[in-house]
């Protein structure tokens, strides 16, 4: 590191990104402290009764919305998303509920986290704030210090005292070196905090084989769906034309003596068959992996998508240098799915396409202007797309607010 990037530490970007993430986590302490504390003393005293249980397991899922709010303010600094992962409670008695929320690690981790934020993140950002602001008064003070009476603004002690010009330029020279300190200990601050958040909101090694397993066993979910897909599509399409056109041609066959001009509409009759079997062809094999992926990259299909899409679609594609085949499949389809849904049922005007490499990880989002309301069906085929990129370890995310559009989101992990 040279001289000079550490001297204009204060004017990076980082350094706002950090004294932001302190400040959000100074606020986040005092919500989090008074919450917690409240719901917790309650549900503790109402143990006795029947009261008592159903709020400390409200209790639980209030911390999950904090340690997701904090999975977000780790991502503002950290630049990549923290991973997520609960055991499944939904659709379950409440005392089975109980069990599952209960033995959850990460349950256990969130509060973990919550409580130790009420300590460090206070103190952090109590730290963060007097720091800046010791610096920003020192270097103010060459600007106003011959306002108060006799000039004295510093007093140090008996024998020194800030009343002329050389002390003030000395003052906030000294300015100068608290705002570099103050961007560096905050950094320091910040990223220590970051790190260790990260590491107990993180699904950890139990959580993360039961992921595995889950994402493996989608994986294979959606790999069986898309072989049924192409028989039932192989089956009901191009076979039943490939039929109908041998036996359009044996009729023809029989009649080209007798009656040559009905053997004639039979041909004719049979080309046309013969046509919308190789485009139908064209369209499953561009629904396995097209061609123009392979051979030119994901932003040249992507740009085919959007011209054959039957709504407007805005492009913004910087996927950087090619990726590997299944990370390229997995982004072509989330985007080929999601314009498909525009144009059947999102009643949209436009869409908007923007993929982006964001260090190891590549940015999906697919958003439109129509009614909103999507959801993720079992068995549809946004359900399938979530299932292939969360087999490559990414995540996927649809909001659809009704009357407010769509926006189906990915991050797939790309690598280096």
């Amino acid at each position: 590191m040279s001289v000079g990037d550490f001297l204009l530490r204060p004017v990076r970007a980082a350094t706002w990104r950090e004294l932001a993430y302190l400040l959000l986590g100074l606020v986040t302490s005092i919500v989090v402290f008074s919450v917690l504390v409240t719901l917790l003393s309650l549900g503790v005293s109402l143990l006795i009764t029947f009261v008592g249980l159903p709020i400390l397991l409200a209790t639980a899922y209030v911390n999950r919305w904090f340690a997701d709010a904090e999975r977000w303010r780790a991502r503002l600094l950290l630049r990549q998303p923290v991973g997520r992962r609960y055991r499944d409670a939904s659709g379950q008695g409440f005392w089975r509920r109980v069990r599952i929320v209960g033995t959850d690690p990460q349950t256990w981790k969130d509060y973990a986290w919550l409580i130790l934020l009420c300590v460090v993140g206070f103190g952090f950002g109590v730290a963060a704030v007097t720091l800046w602001g010791s610096a920003l008064l020192l270097l103010s003070i060459p600007f106003w210090w011959w306002i108060p009476p006799d000039g004295a603004v510093l007093e140090v002690n008996e024998t020194w005292s800030l009343a002329s010009w050389p002390g003030a330029l000395l003052v906030g020279a000294a300015g100068v070196v608290a705002t570099v300190l103050s961007a560096w200990i905050c950094a320091g601050l910040a990223w220590a905090q970051a790190i260790v958040g990260r590491a107990l909101l993180s699904p950890g090694l139990e959580q993360r084989v039961e992921e595995l397993e889950r994402t493996r066993s989608g994986a294979i979910v959606a790999q069986q769906d898309e072989l049924e897909r192409i028989e039932r599509d192989l089956h009901d399409g191009a076979q039943a034309r490939l039929v109908a056109l041998a036996m359009d041609l044996g009729l023809a066959r029989e009649k080209l003596e007798v009656d040559p001009q009905a053997a004639a509409v039979l041909v004719d009759s049979a080309h046309e068959e013969a046509k919308t079997a190789l485009v139908e062809l064209r369209e499953l094999v561009r629904g396995v992996h097209p061609v123009v992926l392979t051979d030119r990259g994901l932003d040249a299909a992507l740009s085919a998508l959007a011209a054959r899409s039957s709504v407007p679609v805005a492009l913004d594609v910087h996927p950087g240098s090619r990726l590997s085949r299944e990370v390229e499949a997995a982004a072509y389809f989330v985007v080929a799915e999601s314009l498909a849904n525009v144009g059947k049922h999102a009643d949209a005007e436009r869409a908007w396409v923007r993929v982006a490499r964001r260090g190891e990880r590549l940015e999906v989002e697919v958003r439109d202007d129509g009614g909103g309301g999507a959801g993720v069906p079992a068995g549809g085929g946004l359900a399938g797309l979530a299932r292939r990129v969360e087999a490559l370890d990414g995540s996927f995310l649809v909001e659809s607010p009704a009357g407010g559009g769509t926006i189906v989101r990915a991050e797939i992990p790309c690598g280096s």
